[in-house]
């Protein structure tokens, strides 16, 4: 199973990220050995991942950020947020990729094990991920950055020095272009199999019109058209490609519009599967020691359970020979009395050779315990000759009902510990339904209103709101009409807002859309709880002046009569609203939110910052079962800090 790119993959890859370019950085996160650079792009949010040693591509697979930030996180974000990407490059044909920010080069290095290393414009560096010396260069802060030797390049190589290259190997053709051209073992053998090369043929054996061959079918492998593939074998991804390969001919496939999407499919289920097993790692640990555990007892039971039958058994079998066992006895402790143990022994010994009956029963003997072994039916008893036959058969029962009761003991402790393997087996079910900290990012596609700020008034109008000069403009100029309404506040950075169908609405609509251009304005940032708005028509709000002086982006004159609400507080609220087929999350004033959610949070301008904000508002629609982004909370909300002051739900 493919478990890192090769130079191929990077060469197809970084052509795919050129649409990147111009984006800007809003945020870096760092987890183990990646990072994941937030950017805002023309199409909206993208998330390019960085993985050391192992992969680039744009990603949908999104992980939990860490709660405290690395202090190599710290230093990307402070060097690189804000900045634009001026240029994504691979360098040469090697696994070495180039991400240029501003001032600064994220370099992510792709082989062995790999490092990502933020530079400075003078090519020293600033952090790297991991800090080593080489015969070469050394990753160190301050050090001037040296690349890896290089290595000759296929698509720039010319037939002349391939040849050169090539022609003078003394081992296999499969084996000289992997290594001297850098392409790998399965480039080069699905270019040998395109050629109808023999791979094991010595590469100073082909002759030039084979080596020609070889030159040609590689230029051609390597300027083929993407088609971005994963492979299967048996139902299981063992390969990621942005083009078709023969090699993998009759294999099945998935084909994906980019090769950034085939990828994160790839790394993406890989990156999931490895978390469902890091989550529930040490409760199957825990889970496998409690079996082991069960085992240990389940065998000493067996034990326990055998030993309390087989003494059981015997004094069971001392009572059933009673007659004949308290004989044997009796004749033994004379025997014993008379000659002592040595000659007992020595005469026992001698009736065994002459086949006495008795002689032959006895199995052992120890002067030391003063004991005798008999074998009666096949079972062997211990006989203390200083203890009557009552007292000798009470000795194993005795030592039965030991067992027994340890077997009870041993009962008790293996249902406590078939409680805990099912307890555990529950606690592993209950981590493998939660959340993983690995999310998809499904992008929906965007409705045409989204643009904007909008909501839903209680009347049922869809009321309008830039976002910033671009989206202000936007809006007056393409999306007013005339059965439209206008509404603007009377504070500096206000949006100006567009009811639909505004001629048509009520008074109460018009209080809400005036309401939501002063909570929407600059005067919810600076913690006032009451400003001014009016609304007009729209064949009011024009662009011209009357001196013709030049009005910038996003800014229009009103003319004519204003229709004032004075006061307006400065209160919202966030919900979710259902509108034409799906559920959104809006802030806007309350008596909207009310008109469509049971549910909703009461907000207005407060001491909590935004972010904190935005994570108690997550943690609130959590509790009533919605999985909310922070950002999709953080989009909706006006300015500046804010507290929630009620929550209904």
């Amino acid at each position: 199973m493919k478990e890192e790119m090769s130079s191929v993959d990077i060469k197809y890859i970084i052509n795919e990220l050129q649409s990147l370019v111009g984006s800007r950085v809003d945020k870096i996160y760092h987890d183990g050995r990646e990072i994941r650079i937030k950017l805002r792009t023309k199409e909206g949010r993208q998330d390019l991942i960085l993985e050391a040693g192992k992969r680039i591509h744009i990603t949908t697979y999104i992980k939990e950020a860490p709660k405290m930030p690395s202090s190599f996180t710290m230093l990307l974000r402070k060097h690189l947020s804000g900045g634009f990407l001026d240029a994504i490059k691979q360098h040469d044909f090697d696994r070495i990729v180039k991400i240029m920010i501003g001032d600064y080069t994220l370099i992510g290095e792709l082989f062995k094990k790999g490092n990502i290393i933020l530079l400075n414009s003078e090519n020293r560096i600033v952090a790297a991920l991991r800090y080593e010396e080489f015969k070469d260069r050394t990753i160190m802060p301050k050090a001037e950055y040296k690349l890896p030797p290089a290595r000759e390049n296929p698509l720039d190589v010319e037939w002349e020095d391939f040849k050169g290259i090539i022609g003078k190997e003394q081992i296999e053709i499969v084996r000289a272009l992997a290594r001297k051209l850098n392409m790998g073992g399965l480039y080069a053998e699905e270019i040998l199999m395109r050629a109808g090369i023999a791979k094991d043929r010595k590469a100073n054996e082909l002759n030039e019109n084979e080596l020609k061959l070889v030159f040609e079918t590689m230029k051609s492998v390597f300027s083929e058209e993407p088609k971005p593939n994963i492979v299967y074998k048996n139902g299981q991804m063992i390969d990621v490609l942005p083009i078709e390969l023969k090699w993998y001919e009759g294999y099945e496939k998935q084909y994906f519009k980019t090769f950034s999407e085939a990828l994160d499919e790839y790394f993406g289920k890989i990156t999931v599967e490895k978390a469902k097993i890091e989550k529930t790692k040490k409760l199957e640990q825990k889970k496998r020691q409690i079996l082991a555990t069960l085992r240990k007892q389940e065998e000493q039971m067996k034990g326990f359970e055998i030993e309390a039958q087989k003494n059981q058994e015997i004094g069971d079998l001392i009572y059933a020979n009673f007659t004949f066992i308290d004989n044997l006895l009796r004749e033994f402790r004379k025997a014993v009395e008379k000659l002592g143990f040595e000659e007992f022994k020595k005469r026992i010994e001698k009736g065994k050779k002459e086949g006495n009956k008795i002689a032959l029963l006895i199995k052992s003997i120890d002067p030391r315990e003063k004991a005798i072994t008999i074998e009666i039916d096949e079972k062997k008893v211990r006989l203390y000759l200083e203890k009557s036959i009552g007292e000798n058969a009470e000795l194993y029962y005795e030592k039965a009902k030991k067992a027994k009761h340890k077997l009870e003991r041993a009962k008790i402790a293996y249902e406590n510990t078939k409680k805990k393997l099912r307890e555990i087996e529950e606690l592993i079910e209950e981590e493998m339904k939660k959340e993983l900290n690995v999310k998809k990012l499904e992008k929906r596609k965007k409705r045409w209103f989204e643009k904007f700020r909008w909501f839903l008034s209680s009347e049922g109008f869809l009321v309008l709101a830039g976002k910033d000069a671009s989206t202000n403009e936007m809006l007056i100029k393409k999306h007013m009409n005339e059965s439209d309404l206008y509404c603007h506040a009377d504070v500096y950075g206000a949006p100006h807002v567009v009811i639909k169908d505004g001629r048509r609405a009520g008074e109460k609509t018009i209080f809400e859309a005036c309401q939501f251009a002063v909570s929407m304005s600059k005067a919810w940032s600076r913690g006032v709880y009451s400003e001014d708005a009016y609304w007009a028509y729209p064949e009011q709000v024009t662009k011209k002046t009357p001196s013709r002086e030049y009005l910038g982006k996003g800014a229009f004159m009103v003319y004519g009569k204003r229709n004032w609400f004075h006061g307006l507080p400065l209160k919202l609220a966030v919900g979710i609203i259902p509108y034409e087929g799906d559920e959104f999350v809006v802030c806007a004033p309350v008596d909207a939110i009310k008109a469509y959610a049971d549910k909703y949070i009461i907000i207005r301008p407060g001491g909590m910052k935004k972010s904190e904000l935005v994570k108690k508002i997550k943690r609130v629609f959590e509790k009533w079962g919605y999985k909310m982004r922070e950002e999709d909370i953080m989009a909706v909300l006006p300015p500046g800090n804010g507290e929630i002051i009620e929550i209904k739900g």
